[in-house]
């Protein structure tokens, strides 16, 4: 399992337990939704979540090392890895802007970096 899929899927057992909820294939697609987008495979890794004893003691290295020595999850991720979801369909967006005076034309969003 690369150390990417893990932190997200540990990431997202430890967030559920950790205000008190239980892991289901609904809190699974809430966090992971645009990674585990089919109910069924949402529903399988809670299973296998479940079977794990994930509980609001464990620490997120705790949750992680339980995922990682899982098999059966191990299986699981390299099936949905190897059937990405298309997360946002790119699209072509034209602006046409007239600008006269000082300051910015921004059109979008404007990220600054303070220093």
């Amino acid at each position: 399992m690369d150390a990417f899929t893990s932190t997200m899927l540990t990431s997202a057992a430890y967030d559920i337990v950790k205000h008190g909820f239980q892991i289901t294939s609904e809190a699974i697609r809430q966090r992971l939704g645009q990674w585990i987008t089919q109910d069924v495979i949402a529903s399988e890794v809670a299973e296998q979540l479940c079977k794990l004893g994930i509980t609001d003691e464990l620490s997120p290295i705790g949750i992680e090392r339980r995922i990682e020595a899982t098999p059966e999850l191990l299986q699981l991720i390299q099936r949905i890895n190897a059937n990405p979801a298309v997360v946002a369909p790119s699209s072509i967006t034209t602006v046409n802007q007239h600008h006269s005076g000082s300051g910015d034309n921004v059109a979008g969003n404007k990220i600054t970096c303070e220093r």
